[in-house]
């Protein structure tokens, strides 16, 4: 195993990184495509939103499977490493089935889940949809088998480049099935689940030259391992507690919003969504290289570098996580309104309550990743608890007069709520005071964010608001620029920041 990290988290950055941008830009060169049917789009979105439940399949065992596997492989224990890796696959390819036979039985039945679904063109999209994830749902299987091997090994940017060169396709894709007044949903949702598929394969293809890697020897262990079993399904357990939580609280609300508000109402919240999601994917660029670091501290039992990483992590991710959320929040009006037009004026709100659920993600994805390293049951089931409890009785409470926006409240409320809870873990293994914490995360921020609001409370009113590509790319390079001039005035105050840099870039040049 490696003795410094420092290149494998750069490629890792620049790879996901060109992820980042390509997926900046699909949002804004696919979605006013999808957007200009409101209702189909809502039809498309709850479709999406059922997939996502796909990556919940393995009932936790994937993500104790990670753990384990990583820390067999910083032992160079490489046969404990495939069984684990084995096991978990054996998991998530029994519910993957199950899967897929409930998407078989919607695209029957579409309307089991979507409001006043119309007869004829609405519901043969949304049957043609669900029938595309019955037949494609098995890729996942291959796709997160893959993600594990080159994820305990710190070289995730591989399956990055190959889901890039996917992803251009993509967004190619666009200007040909939306063409000349056309509007081919189904037929880009299908030719999506193909590059995916053929991403797979060629990733598929490098592990097995880069690593020789041993397949027949995983396919022989794809079984039940009744030793693999006791060893993760504590961990396991956990996270399928975790996880059921997670869907309660992150990933229901557009098939709640679709049953009982109808597929327009789904489109207005899919705004905001949307661009939660984007900030999501890449919070987990910036915070996936520490899941399997952090799992090499515990299989090497050196507690002393696990405080220093996490530590770092946590101040130095600041900045980077608050600055570009607190830009997109304050530039939401003119940013939604010249992306997808006025028809989703009400989407406005709902984007900036969803973007701020993760203004604290600094404080979440470090303490989720370590709890789960150092396998801290109970504290996470009492923050996995908490969060859904919030979110749903706040929504049940206030939906009768907020109508969607109280999805989008509450979302960040919740989220709110356990940041503080995981900062109190926090500080409590770190050994630091609270008010030290605040003042070593937070205070070097004042002055950035005084730039922020005081630039967007000058400018606003200035910035286009109706829908146009000319318009978006200002707005959209206003914001850029804000983000920028922020990030520059955190580097010159903060020294700690000014070293790790200086660190990193020797680092690579060593």
């Amino acid at each position: 195993m490696q003795s410094s990290y420092t290149k494998n988290y750069i490629k890792i950055y620049l790879w996901q990184g060109v992820s980042l941008i390509l997926n900046f830009l699909s949002m804004f060169i696919v979605i006013p495509y999808l957007t200009s049917q409101p209702v189909i789009y809502g039809i498309y979105t709850v479709c999406i939103s059922i997939s996502i439940f796909l990556a919940y399949a393995d009932l936790g065992f994937m993500g104790a499977g990670q753990k384990y596997a990583a820390e067999h492989f910083a032992r160079a224990e490489h046969k404990e490493e495939l069984k684990i890796i084995g096991f978990t696959a054996f998991i998530l390819f029994v519910f993957l089935f199950l899967f897929s036979v409930a998407f078989l039985v919607l695209s029957f039945h579409p309307e089991f889940i979507i409001k006043n679904l119309v007869q004829g063109s609405q519901s043969t999209i949304a049957s043609s949809l669900f029938l595309i994830l019955a037949i494609f749902t098995p890729v996942t299987l291959l796709q997160r088998v893959l993600q594990l091997i080159f994820g305990i090994r710190l070289e995730d940017y591989i399956v990055q480049r190959s889901n890039i060169v996917a992803s251009l396709f993509k967004i190619l894709s666009v200007f040909w099935f939306f063409k000349n007044g056309t509007y081919n949903i189904v037929g880009y949702f299908l030719f999506v689940q193909v590059a995916n598929l053929l991403a797979s394969l060629v990733t598929l293809f490098i592990a097995s030259k880069r690593y020789n890697y041993d397949f027949r020897f995983l396919l022989k262990a794809v079984k039940f391992d009744k030793l693999v079993y006791d060893k993760t399904k504590g961990l396991a357990f956990t996270s399928l507690y975790l996880t059921f939580t997670w869907i309660l609280y992150y990933e229901l609300d557009p098939t709640v919003i679709g049953k009982f508000f109808g597929a327009n109402q789904v489109a207005i919240y899919a705004i905001g969504l949307t661009i939660l999601s984007f900030f999501r994917s890449t919070l987990g660029i910036l915070f996936s290289p520490f899941n399997a670091r952090f799992n090499h501290f515990i299989g090497l039992n050196d507690d002393k570098g696990l405080k220093a990483l996490y530590l770092n992590v946590t101040t130095l991710f600041a900045p980077l996580v608050v600055i570009p959320i607190v830009s997109v929040y304050l530039m939401a009006s003119p940013l939604v309104l010249t992306w997808v037009g006025a028809k989703y004026t009400e989407s406005v709100q709902v984007t900036q309550f969803l973007v701020v659920c993760n203004l604290f993600a600094f404080i979440t994805y470090p303490a989720g990743i370590f709890l789960m390293a150092k396998q801290r049951i109970k504290e996470i089931y009492f923050v996995s608890t908490l969060i859904p409890i919030v979110f749903w009785l706040g929504v049940i409470l206030t939906h009768s007069f907020l109508g969607v926006k109280s999805f989008a409240v509450f979302k960040f409320v919740a989220f709110a709520v356990s940041a503080l809870s995981y900062h109190l873990i926090m500080i409590k293994y770190l050994e630091i005071s609270f008010l030290k914490s605040i003042k070593s995360i937070m205070g070097l921020l004042i002055l950035p964010l005084s730039f922020l609001f005081g630039m967007a409370y000058l400018i606003i009113d200035f910035l286009p608001h109706d829908k146009s590509k000319p318009n978006l790319l200002i707005v959209a390079a206003t914001v850029l620029c804000l983000i920028v001039i922020a990030g520059i005035i955190q580097y010159i105050v903060s020294l700690k920041l000014r070293m790790t840099v200086k660190s990193v870039l020797s680092g690579i040049r060593s």
